[in-house]
């Protein structure tokens, strides 16, 4: 079997595979280490609310892909 790959097409294709890399990126590494120290914000360190935030924009972003219909 002949492994393929398949590029988007379209432009909604090509948005959906941004918003994906680039939900990736935020929550990686380039990001945490900027994050990772002591300061509280809502009584949480921020680190936290960097991982809840993290939670609701994926959520968000793979809503927003499936209403525009960037995947087949």
């Amino acid at each position: 079997m002949k492994g393929t790959i398949k590029y988007p097409k379209s432009y909604k294709e090509w948005l959906s595979l941004f918003l994906i890399i680039f939900t990736i990126i935020l929550g990686g590494w380039p990001i945490i280490p900027l994050l990772n120290n002591t300061t509280i914000v809502f009584g949480m360190p921020i680190l936290m609310i960097w991982s809840v935030f993290i939670i609701f924009f994926t959520t968000f972003v793979l809503w927003f892909i499936n209403k525009i219909g960037g995947t087949k």
